[in-house]
């Protein structure tokens, strides 16, 4: 794997042109259309995928640490890589055969988003979006997502669909069905952006988050390229998904801590009932910095943490497999990083909501300016952390701890049924 170090050297230039005008950006709400394009000509939507499939071969806590540095320039943008570093997640997932062709495209600057969230008139696991062949053989897809981030920005996009007239076994569990392959009940439908029958409704309402087009995507009998393989519940990339997210918040938390800072380092204004000269002197304002920057330290430390484990997952596993088995991970360790992904959802939202917060009490009224903008990181942090409640997981780690009882992964999320 290629160091962290090496990486960040490499895309120091692009990461630091993504840093500028992001401000500006959010205020005249410009979704961040060039600055990603910028990031995809620079070659960084391939630094998920390995060496040896033509990557930059960033392993896990690499690409986390990576995502917190893009995060901590302007986490619109980071969030949009984020969907496609799950795509590339949900890539690595997959036999060889549908591996290897998915990652060249990424590696010649394919970028992806994902639409997985339906949006409405479904219960957890199952798929309002439906997946079934035309007449000609290939398969279509017709549904409505949500929160579909990034796909606005994307080459391809990523939709969890329901198969008309599947049978129930996967090619997966073929060999236990005695060779027989049939259709699994769901997939992953990698479909092309641009096409006649995919429309992208940039209806994202919420008061964060706000430049990555997490909207609506509505499927007209969408051509798919291919049908993917559902991740494995119990394998990798539901860890992966919860650490990117808690990489994004620590991200949030890191931007705030470091404006904070020099907006205190250079302020001049004071109150007759400081204790200094000049606040950036004042030792009850240095107390609350100090305090901050050790929960952010600790945010950041856990979501490493969790790209550790991760990586020794797939280190300690024997290899790849051939044409039609998935990847193989060490089990115990995925499972170990489950449940360090769910400890890390116990500190990391509240750590940096918490930054994001007592920052003002650092400064003064003017730090509530609309021109600084310095509200957005709490906007942006709030509206991450709502993403998928943390008691659940919580809950989960407490009970890993105590009965040692195996985390579950969360995997989709829908309406309840009415009662008759």
């Amino acid at each position: 794997m290629t160091s962290y170090a090496d990486l960040a050297a490499r895309y120091a230039d692009a990461l630091d042109a993504v840093g500028h005008g992001e401000r500006a950006r959010e205020v005249g709400r410009h979704l961040p259309f060039a600055v990603q394009q910028g990031l995809r000509e620079s070659g960084f939507g391939r630094v998920g995928v390995p060496v040896a499939d033509g990557g930059e071969g960033g392993g896990s806590e690499t690409v986390l640490r990576l995502l917190m540095d893009l995060a901590g320039r302007d986490v619109n943008t980071a969030h949009l890589w984020r969907s496609h570093l799950v795509f590339i997640a949900t890539v690595l997932d997959q036999p060889a055969r549908l591996r290897g062709p998915w990652l060249r495209r990424v590696v010649a600057g394919d970028w992806a988003g994902s639409a997985l969230a339906e949006r409405a008139g479904a219960a957890p696991g199952r798929a309002a979006t439906r997946a079934a062949r035309d007449e000609g053989g290939t398969w279509v897809v017709t549904g409505q997502k949500y929160y579909a981030t990034g796909t606005a920005f994307a080459t391809w996009t990523i939709a969890t669909v329901g198969i008309d007239g599947a049978g129930l076994v996967s090619r997966r569990n073929s060999k236990r069905a005695g060779g027989v392959v049939r259709e699994p009940d769901r997939a992953v439908a990698v479909v092309r952006v641009r096409q006649p029958r995919v429309r992208v409704k940039d209806d994202w309402d919420g008061f964060g988050q706000r430049l990555t087009a997490t909207g609506s995507v509505i499927l007209d009998g969408a051509a798919a390229e291919d049908l993917l393989e559902v991740p494995r519940a119990d394998g990798p990339v539901p860890v992966f998904l919860e650490a990117t997210l808690l990489a994004l918040l620590a991200g949030v938390g890191r931007a705030a801590l470091a404006e904070g800072a020099e907006l205190l380092r250079t302020r001049r204004r004071t109150f007759n009932t400081g204790t200094a000269d000049v606040p950036a002197q004042d030792p009850q304002l240095l107390e609350i910095m100090g305090q901050l920057a050790g929960q952010q330290a600790a945010a950041e430390e856990m979501v490493r943490a969790i790209g550790r484990l991760l990586d020794e997952a797939a280190e300690a596993a024997p290899g790849h497999g051939d044409d039609d088995a998935a990847p193989a991970w060490d089990a115990a360790l995925v499972q170990e990083a489950m449940a360090a992904a769910y400890r890390a959802q116990a500190v990391v939202p509240s750590a940096v909501l918490d930054v994001c917060t007592r920052i003002f009490d650092t400064l003064g009224a003017s730090a509530t300016s609309a021109a600084l903008q310095l509200d957005r990181h709490w906007r942006n942090a709030r509206t991450l952390a709502t993403h998928d409640p943390a008691a659940f997981k919580v809950r989960m780690a407490g009970d890993w701890l105590v009965n040692g009882t195996p985390p579950v992964a969360y995997t989709s999320a829908g309406d309840v049924a009415e009662e008759v």
